[in-house]
């Protein structure tokens, strides 16, 4: 296995804002196309600017990154890392089946959200 890291494997991706299952989906695409062991989660984690607030998200566990894809019902989510994992409530997490789609999929996936939102 080579040594990818975060931004040269998603650089492409990046820009995209998608719903958040979409991201997760795409992120496992890329990391499977990469011959590359993650991990799918839904997680309940609190908000960084006020903790009584909780929200539910996705995350893929990849390396030793958490990669947030949004919360679960965001529809126009960026794929981040994540930098305070001490918030994700470890006793939530859920671990997801997520379907592979091929780059193909993720391609066709990329066009559509971009000719609908300058539609």
């Amino acid at each position: 296995m080579t040594n990818i890291d975060f931004e040269t494997l998603f650089a492409p991706y990046l820009s995209l804002r998608l719903s958040a299952f979409d991201n997760v989906k795409l992120i496992a695409a890329v990391l499977s196309d990469a011959g590359e062991p993650y991990q799918c989660i839904e997680a309940h984690f609190q908000d960084a600017v006020n903790s009584q607030v909780q929200h539910s998200g996705y995350f893929v566990r990849w390396k030793e990154m958490w990669i947030f894809c949004g919360i679960t019902n965001d529809y126009n989510a960026a794929i981040t890392l994540a930098s305070q994992i001490e918030l994700i409530n470890t006793a939530s997490i859920i671990v997801k089946d997520v379907p592979i789609m091929t780059m193909q999929q993720v391609s066709f996936m990329c066009i559509e959200t971009a000719h609908f939102d300058h539609c």
